[in-house]
């Protein structure tokens, strides 16, 4: 069950850094009310996929986050990576399914990835995102945020 909160996390770092990398303007009425764990999977030894079921309330325009990738660090060290879909926000919406795959860092064994899993203090983490924002027009822009502090996200 660790793990899976340790997935959830990184899933909801993804869609939260998306969101935080973006200025008020392009995701201006969304906010985020919580979240479930749908599935985990193990892709191979050093790698996993799920889904997590996003609790949204979006006043806004509907609009798309695209493209978006992370890297987990913990003090420093890069440990972790990872992407997830598209998520189309629609206006109204109350609910986004977000699926993603999360692999580790070259240089990291997997008996690391595990101690640190049973030791997870989110302070020690932090996280550089990069997502594209579209808007109902079509319009594009690219948003890129590093050092986002966990902690700051995650209790």
């Amino acid at each position: 069950m660790k793990m899976q909160k340790i997935i959830a996390v990184i899933a909801l770092l993804l869609l939260l850094g998306a969101t935080a990398a973006a200025p008020r303007q392009p995701l201006a009425g969304l906010s985020l009310t919580g979240y479930s764990i749908d599935s985990v999977r193990p892709q191979s030894l050093r790698g996993l996929s799920g889904a997590v079921t996003v609790g949204v309330s979006n006043t806004g325009e509907q609009r798309t986050i695209r493209n978006v990738s992370a890297v987990l660090y913990k003090s420093g060290r890069k440990v972790a990576h990872g992407r997830c879909s598209d998520i189309a926000l629609k206006q109204g919406a109350s609910s986004v399914r977000v699926a993603g795959q999360v692999s580790l860092a070259e240089g990291v064994s997997l008996l690391e990835a595990m101690r640190s899993v049973i030791s997870f203090r989110p302070a020690e983490y932090t996280a550089d995102v990069v997502c594209s924002v579209v808007d109902a027009d079509g319009r594009a822009e690219t948003f890129v945020r590093r050092g986002i502090p966990v902690g700051n996200y995650i209790k």
